[in-house]
């Protein structure tokens, strides 16, 4: 089942109340704001001639760990209503977004559309709107309501987000991730990320959601300040959505005009200040050159070079620790490159970057493929964006395991990518995809 997937529509409000303007980095979110609430909508069945949507309850229930994870204090609302979300909206507002030093969001997952240009939020109950336009609009919400209960609220920041498809152009795109600076703490923020076009359609198990929480999670901090702003949390899922659904998914992202301040997530920031290491404890050494010596090139064993770096001053220059195959661990591989061999009729296809996130590392890899004959030399130009989205699906799918070896690592990255060029392209290689460099940070 395929559901069309539009927007992820940010709205970040700060308190137009006088207050003392931030002067310093927050560290927390305790630094920034009292409280953080949040509230997650999911409809997944539908009873008035929509397609159910069974991937939504995973979603929902993925981003509800997420954001408890990040401190907040969450509600849910299951297959609600038009009248069940307008409820639940209402409540959650009045009971919680009252305080100006609060962190509001509110996420909803399931069906949208657009009718004239309007963007609507599609409740359990809603009719098929070209059988029954009268009963689809009284069981959906547009998004002017939820517009119009976020300017009521006095929180600081308020986040709606909306994982559906419909159509938005209330909001100026941006293109670059503006200069973060302190004042902008205080600074009221309407911000908006929108997933996808209206007529764009993907899978019912949401790629956006996967990366919406990769980016809140951490990855989207692309200064390294330990802060996840909205325009760094939109540029990241633009560009990452992009990537996985081979170009079949464009999100876009932009503020409100004279509304210049960022929602925060943390991460825990980055000290700019060197700050001593924790002593070592009784053992601890041996501790670390035992995981070393058990699978050296793991992830596990890099992590206990870096302590054993830190308590021992003759090993600050130590290289990474590294399995035999450390010459096809690190890449420099950023973009596709077609390979011509003078001793071939037809040349080798380099697919690349191959991105897949597992286990909190991100992965990326480059493969050589060798086409099978002019047709399939064609189809693999033709592929490339495909092969390199389901590739990354098919590593994230692999099993790797932070206590791996590199071999196994990479012998896992291999057959995932066999598998995938099985599915995106079973006959356009002459063999198996070649694993010409992985890199794991």
């Amino acid at each position: 089942m395929k559901r069309l997937l539009f927007c992820v529509l940010l709205f970040s409000f700060g308190a137009y109340a006088a207050e003392r303007a931030v002067v310093r980095m927050p560290d927390t979110p305790d630094d920034m704001y009292s409280s953080s609430h949040a509230l997650v909508i999911g409809v997944s069945d539908y009873n008035g001639g929509w397609p159910k949507l069974p991937g939504v309850k995973q979603d929902a229930d993925a981003v509800a760990a997420a954001l408890t994870a990040q401190g907040f204090n969450v509600r849910r609302s299951v297959n609600p209503t038009a009248q069940d979300i307008r409820i639940s909206v209402d409540d959650f507002i009045s009971r919680y977004a009252d305080d100006p030093k609060a962190r509001i969001l509110i996420y909803f997952a399931g069906h949208g559309h657009t009718i004239d240009g309007t963007g609507y939020v599609v409740g359990r109950d809603a009719k098929d709107p070209a059988k029954d336009l009268s009963g689809f609009k009284k069981g959906a919400l547009t998004i002017d309501y939820f517009a119009s209960r976020a300017k009521t609220m006095d929180s600081r920041h308020g986040l709606f987000v909306f994982d559906s498809c419909f159509s938005g152009t209330v909001f100026k795109a941006l293109r670059s991730i503006p200069d973060f600076k302190t004042e902008m703490l205080s600074r009221p923020a309407r911000e908006f990320i929108a997933s996808g076009t209206e007529n764009q359609q993907v899978p019912d198990d949401s790629v956006f959601r996967k990366r919406f929480i990769d980016g809140i999670s951490g990855y989207a901090d692309a200064n390294g300040d330990g802060l996840v702003t909205g325009s760094e949390l939109g540029q990241f899922v633009q560009n990452e959505v992009s990537d996985y659904s081979a170009g079949t998914q464009t999100p876009v992202y932009g503020k409100l005009s004279g509304n210049d301040g960022e929602f925060l997530f943390f991460r825990g920031r980055t000290q700019q200040t060197v700050s001593a290491p924790a002593p070592a404890s009784d053992g601890e050494k041996e501790q670390l050159l035992a995981v070393i010596r058990r699978s050296p090139g793991s992830i596990e064993a890099n992590n206990a070079l870096k302590r054993l770096r830190e308590i021992d001053d003759s090993l600050k220059n130590q290289p990474p620790v590294t399995a035999p195959e450390r010459k096809d661990r690190v890449t420099t591989v950023t973009s596709t490159v077609i390979y011509n061999r003078p001793d071939r009729n037809y040349p080798f296809v380099v697919i690349a970057p191959v991105t897949a996130y597992v286990g909190g590392h991100r992965i990326t890899a480059a493969f050589s493929v060798e086409a099978a004959n002019s047709n399939g030399y064609r189809n693999l130009l033709n592929r490339k964006e495909m092969l390199r989205s389901v590739m990354g699906h098919r590593i994230e799918e692999a099993g790797i395991s932070p206590n791996d070896s590199m071999t196994a690592v990479r012998q896992k990255v291999k057959d995932a990518a066999a598998k995938g060029m099985n599915f995106a392209c079973p006959s356009c290689g002459r063999h198996a995809p070649v694993l010409k460099g992985l890199m794991i940070r």
